[in-house]
């Protein structure tokens, strides 16, 4: 507090007059409020986060190839995703694929945050992605550079975040909103034109220069 000097003139009795110094004390100014730290970066809102980077996308080799008992469309797969055993997966490519021979070691992508599905009664625990040529009369794996190990999460810089569960991908479409602008450009997959990578580098379609991804 500062004090402030106040006089003010008084009249005795007798006529004279005295002053008479009162004392005030002024308040002291307020202090300078700190200013307030910058707002945390938003996270961003659900419906700008891109599908493709809400899926759990890996690297994966099949082990193992089977031609399905009671379909002419569909092999089924065991395949290395990472985990402590292979998942089983049913995928039509038989068309495409004619011999086990052709399936079996290779290095493909799998879709692993689907719901499990029931394929001609065998169950089927993914989906392998795969390029079609732009009159369909194409359809090969999309494949991980030869040095991606099994397991590995397949990226799209700038966008992913944390796969989704099995059932927000079934109940908001994920997987089909995707897939609509997943593409093979000059053989490389791409989503939204930014390339599928792996640490090893991009993911390629070897043989379908610029087709469609599912």
């Amino acid at each position: 507090l500062q004090p402030l000097r106040m006089a003010t003139n008084l009249r005795t009795p007798f006529g004279s007059r005295y002053s008479v110094v009162r004392m005030m004390c002024a308040p002291a100014a307020e202090p300078a409020a700190e200013a307030a730290p910058a707002p945390a970066p938003a996270a961003p809102a659900e419906a700008e986060i891109p599908p493709f980077a809400k899926l759990d996308v890996r690297v994966g080799r099949i082990l193992e190839a089977w031609e399905h008992p009671d379909s002419e469309k569909l092999w089924c797969e065991k395949i290395d995703v990472g985990e402590p055993e292979p998942r089983q997966i049913a995928s039509g490519i038989r068309a495409y694929y004619a011999t086990k021979d052709d399936l079996e070691g290779k290095a493909v992508l799998v879709v692993c945050n689907l719901k499990a599905a029931k394929l001609g009664g065998v169950e089927s625990n993914g989906m392998v992605l795969c390029a079609s040529s732009e009159d369909k009369s194409k359809v090969e794996f999309i494949e991980p550079p030869a040095e991606a190990a099994p397991g590995e999460r397949v990226m799209c810089e700038g966008i992913m975040v944390e796969p989704a569960s099995p059932n927000q991908v079934k109940k908001k479409k994920i997987l089909e909103g995707a897939c609509a602008d997943l593409k093979s450009v000059d053989n490389v997959a791409t989503y939204r034109g930014i390339p599928l990578t792996t640490s090893a580098g991009p993911c390629r379609s070897p043989t379908i220069a610029t087709g469609t991804i599912s």
